[in-house]
């Protein structure tokens, strides 16, 4: 009943056609996608754009970047949720030295931290 007061207004576009579009744009643009249905309903893309966005950047700054900031750039592009204390056990370096290579791999242009310390995540940024 509440679809059918929906598709007589402008809030929808037609009825049960949203998760087929969705899945046909996924598919094309090469996405991986999830459909999740219980008492809620849940949705998962996975972005395909991560190895070129590094391959681009590691390509554009290979003189300036350290083989351990390497490291801090596949890992990030692997986990972008990773911790300075998690990246200095990967890395084999201590924490302050961490964070002293992701400082110079901001300032590179190379990465930047999106939202707050706990809960945020890193971003690489793609050059062109």
């Amino acid at each position: 009943m509440l679809v059918d007061l929906l598709a007589r207004t402008d809030f929808m576009e037609k009825a049960g056609t949203g998760i087929k579009r969705v899945t046909n744009a996924c598919v094309e643009n090469g996405n991986e996608i999830n459909f999740e249905f219980s008492d809620s309903f849940w949705v998962t893309i996975k972005s395909n754009g991560t190895d070129k966005v590094t391959d681009k950047v590691t390509d554009k700054v290979t003189d300036k970047v350290t083989d351990n900031q390497q490291t801090i750039i596949r890992v990030i592009k692997e986990n972008d949720k990773v911790t300075t204390s998690d990246l200095a056990e990967i890395v084999g370096i201590s924490q302050r030295k961490i964070k002293e290579n992701i400082a110079k791999l901001k300032e590179y242009g190379i990465i930047e931290r999106v939202g707050p310390a706990k809960g945020g995540h890193w971003q690489i940024i793609e050059h062109d």
